[in-house]
C-alpha cells in the first residue's frame, strides 16, 4: 500500500470518527475491526496516537483559524485532513510541504469545496 493510500485510509476513519460522532474507544475498535481500512500495524498505531492526542491536535488546529472560526464549524472531511495533518507535522514531525501537498491533493480527490486555502495556511503555521 502506498504512503498517499494509507493515509487516505485513516483520514477516511477520522472522517467516519468526526460524521458519527463516535467517542474515542469505538473509533479506536473500527480501526481494529475494519482491518481493510488501516491494514498495516503502524497505520492502527497512528490512530491510536492520533485519538489519543485528538484534544490536543484540535487545540493547535484552533489557535490557527481566523477568528470567530472554531473546529466545529469545519466540515467534517476539511477536519479530518486537518487532524491528520497537524498529528504528521507534530508528531511524526513530517516535512510541512510534504503534509500540505498531500493534504491538498487529497483534499482535491474527495473534498467538494475548491478553497482549500485555509488548510493550507493552518498546516503551514503549526
Amino acid at each position: 500500500m502506498s504512503k498517499r493510500q494509507e493515509r487516505i485510509n485513516i483520514i477516511n476513519l477520522l472522517y467516519r470518527h468526526f460524521v458519527l460522532q463516535h467517542n474515542v474507544l469505538t473509533t479506536k475498535q473500527e480501526a481494529y475491526d475494519f482491518s481493510q481500512m488501516v491494514t498495516t500495524s503502524m497505520g492502527t498505531i497512528q490512530v491510536e496516537k492520533i485519538l489519543s492526542n485528538l484534544s490536543d491536535i484540535i487545540a493547535k488546529i484552533n489557535q490557527h483559524l481566523k477568528p470567530g472560526w472554531n473546529f466545529a464549524r469545519l466540515s467534517n472531511y476539511h477536519k479530518a485532513v486537518l487532524v491528520y495533518g497537524v498529528y504528521e507535522i507534530c508528531y511524526q514531525q513530517l516535512a510541512k510541504a510534504i503534509v500540505i501537498n498531500e493534504s491538498l491533493e487529497i483534499l482535491k480527490l474527495y473534498s467538494e469545496d475548491t478553497d482549500f486555502s485555509y488548510i493550507n495556511s493552518i498546516l503551514d503555521q503549526v
